[in-house]
């Protein structure tokens, strides 16, 4: 934030929840669950730009820090993400056993400035647009609004399959 403050830039916040983990866990085990979420991690990796800082907040929650994006670029990137979990079945095997299981993740993005000059307001403005994910349906993308406790939503953040 300091940097974007200092030079004029843009960045973005996108804040990732792996869909109904905790029926994965439950069903699998968590050793299975840990290997899922590792699998995730990765294809995160993958879909992120070089610079893009990735990170787990939690549980099953990710966040990644995508510089010098606006709405319309960290929209794209959030999609790509999206659209990189979802792309095939996460692999798995605990004792002998093999398996797979879809997985999909919910994601809400916010952007500096235009959702606020804090990085507390931007995460808050990030979990807001998840929450707003998760309550139309999972597996999406939605923008966070310029007043928080709503998301924005367009033609983008509508799910390419569910």
């Amino acid at each position: 934030m300091n940097r974007a403050q200092r030079d004029g830039s843009h960045f973005a916040l996108a804040s990732l929840d792996v869909d109904r983990f905790k029926q994965i866990n439950d069903a699998l085990g968590h050793p299975a669950g840990d290997q899922i979420l590792r699998a995730i991690a990765g294809r995160l990796r993958e879909h992120c730009r070089d610079g893009d800082l990735l990170a787990r907040v939690g549980g099953e929650e990710f966040a990644v820090i995508l510089h010098g994006l606006g709405m319309a670029g960290a929209l794209a990137i959030a999609e790509r993400l999206r659209n990189g979990v979802a792309a095939q079945p996460v692999r798995y095997s605990i004792g002998g056993t093999n398996g797979q299981v879809a997985v999909t993740v919910s994601v809400g993005v916010s952007t500096f400035p235009e959702h606020g000059g804090t990085p507390e307001k931007i995460l808050e403005a990030a979990d807001h647009a998840l929450y707003a994910a998760k309550s139309a349906g999972r597996n999406r993308v939605e923008l966070a609004a310029t007043s928080p406790g709503t998301a924005a939503t367009d033609e983008r953040s509508r799910p390419l399959c569910v």
